[in-house]
This record gives structure tokens, C-alpha cells and sequence, in this order.
């Protein structure tokens, strides 16, 4: 049970708060259901009654499918014949298997999917170049004025769904930035006599820090390092390419696409994590913690976190509010918050190639961004079954119940949702959630690439070539499971021998083309 609440406690950072506000609309905007009205739909029903069905994914976090799965299926289903004239079927998808699941549902046949959501699977290049996603700008102009609405005055958000000109993919209605920080218990702060600010600029200003923590704790951890990237650097623009093969290291002002593992930021990473080594900061055999980020925290494998969210504030008042760890936590940001299309294009929503019914499948889709009830129950279930509502409008668990598992339906799950800004907030949340995030995603620092995503088939013999390089070093090195001096010079011209020159060449030939066209 331990380790099934620590690999939820991670979706804390990376899922619940994003979710809980999007920018894209105000409480009262795309609330309809569903643009179209229904007569301009027609009567989709078949002789005998049915509809067309709609395979969807649907996470399953506990091992299975949850103990209300049919009922909320079949709460969706009744709006869903009104609205859509279609009904959906979840299709299960183990957390821990996702992978190799979805690419066994994304193959065709009749158990393929015909809409999915690709968090924690693949970026919209990746699809469009392994054939599983359909382009869907003519499905969207007849089936989704709901969704063309809702990003009226948000072009460039829609666009990181778009590869080549055409439309791949549509983000969800989330926190569409994000920021790097840390996070530590309060009383090892205390203990050290440490006041860490809200802010600092970079790893340089931190390091010193968790130098202080260890020496006031010398038997304790301060970097949770991990069978897993652990650091992703989100003060540069990536493309949506979780491999960072061609990056943008000043967002705000180049339009340079650059090396990044030749680059000044990543030797700057990895001479912190020798420092890190050096002083005995990282937890003890790295390599096999399969710890996800803040369940480092609550199974005490180190007593700080590296990470990133996408509200600092409201991530602290949930773990405080929920006691997630055993006592207080404190942390800081870490750079600046940048809008860029990594960001804003992590959830996203696609329509398959073998979908039979693609516009049914919009129209379910369109329902699910624009209709605030359909919303809640993806979202959060079914009120008096899986929630309850307080008296100040937020939901918290019913009487008796502690968690969402023991509610029956993943309701933590919801950045991946298509609009979670429709639907309320949970009590352990902060009220003004939406608005904190609003302004996030206001007042962030645009990418000169928002909107812009590289398409690697050209290269893709080299891509899949340094992908595999990077499996085999990335990891270790930041790890510092290997020497890091020695082997830095074997990775960087294993990466040139394997043909990351010729991607980087290519992603800004088409950099500087979608800029002209602009």
C-alpha cells in the first residue's frame, strides 16, 4: 500500500495541479456541450438503437480497472447519446505497462484505440511518425467548434498539436507551464538554520543549500536520484522532445536550436552532480530506486526532491493539507516559468488512423472539452459515490472513504482530462487554484518556438540512433554512477556519430521555415 501511495503522490506535482486550471476559459465559457446543435448532427443511432461505440484509454493507477468504472461509463454514455450520438468504452491501461500496452492498442485492429490521451507515452512527433495518430483539422471544423472556441484566443496553444501544418493533436485545458523547484521537510530547513528563499536563479545557488542540509544531517539525502531521468530543465524550450535532441537554451530571445549535451547549461548540470557526489547527497544505489518523484519524500528515501510543478504554492498547501509526508514541506522555484510547446502540449488528445467513426469520435471529444457535467464525471465520478460536495462548493471524499481508491475511480488523474478547468476543485486544493494558475499561464515567458514542433521523420534512422545512445549514458551520468569526466567525451561523440548534427540541422531548417511563415 506504501508504494501505491508513493506512486500516487507524484501526480500531486505533474497531474492534480495542472489540471486545476487552464487559462484557456472562464468558469462560464464552452459550458454548451456541445457547438453543434443536435439536429445538425442527425439521428446517429442504428436500426436497433445503437451507437457508435469509441475505445478510449482510461490509466488504470491501482493495478485494475476501478470498482466504479461501469457507472461512470455509463453516466458518461447518457450524455454522451444526447450530445455526441455516440457512447464510449474505457479501455484500461496498466500505469506500470503503459508502454508496451499502448503500442499493442495503437496498431490497428479490433482492440485498437479510437481516441487516447498520449501523457506518459510519446510526444506528437513520435505519433506522427510511428503512423498511430490521424490528422484531424477537417474533423475539427465540422465536429469541434466547442474546441475551436475555446482556443480562439489561444491559436498558439492548439498549434503545438501540429506537425508539418497539420493538426495531430489537441492539448488539454490545463496549467500550460510549468516550473523547476525543490522541495524539502521543513525541519530539516529548521535544523540547519536555512532561510530558503522563494526563488533562486539556478543548481549553482541551490547547491550550497543542500551542502548546509547535509552537514546538519549527515545521515540523511538530498537529491533522489533514480532508475529514471530525475532533472528535466524547464528553463529551456525542448520542442516536446523528451530525449533533447536539439534544444532552444534562452527561449525568451534565440531562435537557435543548439546541442544540449555539448551545452553550457548541461555541464553546468552535471559539475552539480558531481558536487552532489562528492559531498554524499544523492540517495545510496540510484540506479534501482524506482521511487516516482515526490514518493522519495514520504518513503523517506531522501529528504529533498529535485522536480518541477506547475504552481509551487498550491503544491505545498495540498501536501500540507493531505499530510503527505509526515510533517511539513517548504521548497523554492527554480529559473523562471516559460510558456513553450513541451509545456503546453504535455497532455494531449488524439483521434487513431483505425478509429471506424473519427467524427464521432470528435464529437465525443468536443463533449468532453466543452460540457461542464460530462467534465466532472471523467474527472471525478459520480457525486455520493465517489465524492461529496462541502459547503464551500469544493469535493472531498465521501463518509468512510480516504482515498480514491477506495472511492473507485481515478479522480487525481486529471491534467490528462480534456478540461479540467470545468469542473470543481478538491478540498485539500486551494480555493483561488484556478486563478493562481491562470496567471501562471498569463504571465509566463513565451517561447520565440510556442507552437512550433520539429518532425524527425526525415532523420529518423539518426534519431532512433541517438536515442539509444543517450539510453545507454544519459541516466548513468546524471547519476554519477559512472565518472562523469571520462564518460561525458564517450556520450557527446557517440551522439555526434550517430547523427545529431544532421537532427539539429534539420529541426532548424524547419524552425527557420515555420518562422518565416508566421
Amino acid at each position: 500500500m506504501k508504494r501505491i501511495i508513493s506512486a500516487l503522490l507524484v501526480c500531486l506535482l505533474v497531474l492534480s495541479l495542472a489540471a486545476c486550471g487552464g487559462g484557456a476559459q472562464s468558469g462560464n465559457t464552452a459550458n454548451s456541450g456541445n457547438s453543434k446543435n443536435d439536429s445538425s448532427i442527425g439521428d446517429t443511432a442504428g436500426d436497433d438503437g445503437s451507437y457508435p461505440v469509441i475505445r478510449i484509454n482510461e490509466t488504470a493507477f491501482y493495478g485494475g480497472p476501478p470498482a466504479n468504472g461501469d457507472l461512470i461509463e455509463d453516466a458518461l454514455n447518457e450524455i454522451l447519446r444526447e450530445k455526441a450520438h455516440a457512447e464510449i468504452e474505457f479501455v484500461y491501461v496498466q500505469m506500470s505497462d503503459m508502454k508496451t500496452q499502448l503500442n499493442l492498442l495503437l496498431t490497428g485492429g479490433d482492440d485498437s484505440l479510437d481516441l487516447f490521451s498520449s501523457f506518459f507515452y510519446a510526444g506528437v512527433s513520435e505519433l506522427v511518425s510511428n503512423g498511430q495518430v490521424m490528422a484531424i483539422d477537417d474533423l475539427l471544423a465540422s465536429d469541434g467548434q466547442g474546441i475551436q472556441e475555446i482556443f480562439a484566443d489561444y491559436p498558439e496553444i492548439l498549434d503545438c498539436g501540429r506537425v508539418n501544418g497539420k493538426l495531430y493533436g489537441i492539448p488539454s485545458v490545463c496549467a500550460w507551464t510549468c516550473e523547476n523547484c525543490y522541495l524539502v521537510m521543513e525541519d530539516i530547513v529548521d535544523g540547519a538554520d536555512i532561510e530558503l528563499p522563494e526563488k533562486i536563479s539556478n543548481l549553482d545557488e541551490l547547491t550550497p543549500y543542500l551542502l548546509q542540509m547535509k552537514e546538519a544531517n549527515p545521515d540523511k539525502y538530498f537529491i533522489a536520484g533514480s532508475s529514471a531521468p530525475y532533472w528535466y530543465p524547464k528553463t529551456i524550450d525542448y520542442l516536446g522532445d523528451a530525449n533533447y535532441l536539439g534544444v532552444i537554451l534562452n527561449p525568451e530571445n534565440s531562435t537557435k536550436i543548439e546541442n544540449y549535451y555539448e551545452s553550457e547549461y548541461f555541464l553546468n548540470f552535471l559539475d552539480n552532480v558531481k558536487i552532489w557526489k562528492e559531498n554524499d547527497l544523492i540517495c545510496p544505489d540510484p540506479m534501482s530506486n524506482d521511487n516516482q518523484i515526490l514518493g522519495n519524500l514520504s518513503n523517506k528515501i531522501t529528504y529533498g526532491i529535485t522536480g518541477y510543478d506547475y504552481n509551487l504554492e498550491n503544491t505545498i498547501y495540498e501536501a500540507e493539507m493531505q499530510n503527505s509526508y509526515d510533517g511539513s514541506i517548504v521548497g523554492t522555484q527554480i529559473g523562471e516559468k516559460y510558456l513553450t510547446t513541451a509545456n503546453a502540449g504535455t497532455y494531449m488528445w488524439h483521434i487513431t488512423p483505425f478509429c471506424k467513426d473519427p467524427e464521432a469520435a470528435m464529437r465525443v471529444l468536443n463533449v468532453l472539452y466543452t460540457d461542464p457535467e460530462a467534465a466532472n464525471i471523467l474527472m471525478n465520478g459520480l457525486e455520493g459515490v465517489t465524492y461529496v460536495t462541502d459547503e464551500n462548493g469544493q469535493l472531498e471524499y465521501p463518509e468512510g472513504v480516504t482515498n480514491h481508491q477506495e472511492a473507485g475511480w481515478f479522480a487525481m488523474y486529471n491534467a490528462a482530462r480534456p478540461n479540467g478547468f470545468l469542473c470543481p476543485t478538491w478540498n485539500y486544493s486551494r480555493p483561488d487554484a484556478y486563478e493562481l494558475l491562470q496567471e501562471d499561464n498569463k504571465n509566463a515567458i513565451k517561447s520565440t518556438a510556442l507552437g512550433f514542433t520539429p518532425d524527425f521523420s526525415p532523420v529518423s534512422d539518426q534519431y532512433a540512433a541517438c536515442a539509444n545512445v543517450i539510453a545507454q549514458y544519459y541516466v548513468p551520468l546524471i547519476n554519477a554512477v559512472v565518472d562523469i569526466d571520462e564518460t561525458l567525451p564517450v556520450f557527446q561523440q557517440a551522439l555526434r556519430d550517430a547523427g545529431i548534427e544532421d537532427i539539429i540541422a534539420e529541426e532548424q531548417r524547419q524552425f527557420d521555415e515555420w518562422l518565416a511563415a508566421k
